[in-house]
């Protein structure tokens, strides 16, 4: 007896940079699902997305929109980066001369 199950699959583009798989937000999926002439040339053709790896952003067309086996690899976020000071905090800041 053979057991099928249903792998996940997602929608996206592969990264220009790094070449790994950016899942597109549902809403840029609907609008390249949707059918009809009309429909096409009303909305736009080519959307931006970052890449959760690389974090280059490129634009996409959503013709370049494909089906992947398996779930979105999600990446790490960055660190947060620390604040610059631009004077010392122990003393009193020097004011410009007028």
């Amino acid at each position: 007896m053979t057991l099928e199950t249903e792998r996940p699959t997602f929608r996206g583009v592969i990264c220009l940079h790094c070449k790994e798989t950016i899942p597109v937000p549902s809403i840029v999926a609907s609008r390249q699902q949707g059918s009809g002439e009309e429909a096409s040339q009303r909305n736009s053709q080519v959307f931006n997305i970052r890449c959760p790896h690389c974090y280059k952003e490129k634009p996409y067309r959503t013709r370049e929109i494909v089906n992947f086996q398996g779930t979105p690899e999600m990446a790490l976020t960055p660190y947060a980066p620390l604040p610059v000071r631009w004077y010392p905090q122990d003393g009193m800041v020097r004011a410009a001369k007028a």
